[in-house]
Order: structure tokens, then sequence, then C-alpha cells
């Protein structure tokens, strides 16, 4: 009886199996890693990551959407596309997270940029988040690999008025930004 124990352990540490192998292969999920930065381009074209601490200008976009315009750089990784999300942290508001979302890259000089990536900030009060910290990271699938990136930057929206949740404004200039 206890052979037949350890003989039925055995096979079952082998892994004996009649699953199809690339299926396990697929639910293993990503085999590798690669560096993933996050940042924007000047008008230049030239990138620039973001830096602890960095603010980060909320842009007011088609339809009333809120977000950080920005792009991804991905090292030592060779794809055509990539899937990103993100976890967004804003100082005094619950964490959100937005899901994986397709995105184009294009190959510059042996580094791969991401098409433009879009951090929305769209459920929170715009009053509410200006001037406060957000702990942005961002995750990035390419090529079977995926890359991580952690970064807070603080809020800055440079409109010279600010719309409130009741509808009044918040205006920087007394006279209301004329």
């Amino acid at each position: 009886m206890k052979r037949l124990i350890v003989l039925f352990t055995l096979a079952l540490s082998v892994g004996c199996s009649n699953d199809d192998p690339a299926e396990s292969k697929a639910d293993a999920g990503p085999s590798c890693t690669f560096p993933l930065t996050w940042g924007q381009l000047n008008a230049q074209g030239d990138f620039t990551p973001f830096k602890n601490g960095d603010s980060a200008e909320i842009t007011l976009g088609f339809q009333g959407f809120r977000y950080i315009q920005s792009v991804l750089k991905l090292d030592e990784v060779k794809a055509q596309s990539a899937t990103h999300s993100a976890r967004i942290v804003v100082e005094g508001q619950t964490p959100y997270s937005l899901s994986d979302t397709p995105v184009k890259v294009a190959d510059q000089g042996g580094t791969l940029y991401s098409e433009e990536v879009l951090v929305f900030f769209n459920d929170l009060p715009i009053a509410e988040i200006v001037g406060k910290s957000a702990e942005i990271t961002l995750t990035a699938k390419a090529g079977g690999c995926v890359g991580s990136t952690k970064t807070t930057v603080t809020l800055r929206d440079d409109l010279d008025c600010v719309q409130q949740e009741d509808g009044g404004l918040v205006c920087d200039k007394p006279d209301g930004g004329t």
C-alpha cells in the first residue's frame, strides 16, 4: 500500500497530464520582464520620463474627459503592439484601476515607444485633486513579456479656472482669467 501511495505521489509530481502544453503556457502568463518608463514627448519629440515629485498636467479633452497625456517607453522587448493598464491612487481619494488597453508601439533606435497613453481622472472632482499627489502604477504587456513602473506625481491644471462640483468656478485670477 505504501508503495502504491509513493508511486501515485511520484506520478503527480512529474506532471503527468492530458492538458494541451500550449494551453498550459498561455495560462502561465508572461515569462519575461522588460524595463518600462512612463513620460511625455516634448515639442521636439524627445521623451522625458516622469520622476517622483514631478508635476503632471491634467488635460481637459473631448467630451469633458480629464487625463494626463503620456507615452510609455518599452526597453529590451520586441513587439508591434502592447496593452497597458494602470492603478491610480490619488491622495484623499479611493484607488481605482484602468483596464488593459491596446496601444501601438513604434521602434525608434532599438527602443519601443507607445502611441499616446491617457491616464484618466474622469470620476474624480477636479477641484479635489488638483495639487494632490497621485501614485501611478503602469503595467504593459508586449512580445510575451511584462513591464511595470510606479511614479508619484503632483496633479496640476494649467487652466485659469477650475469647475467645482457645485457648478461654480475657482479662478487663479480675480477677473476669472480674462
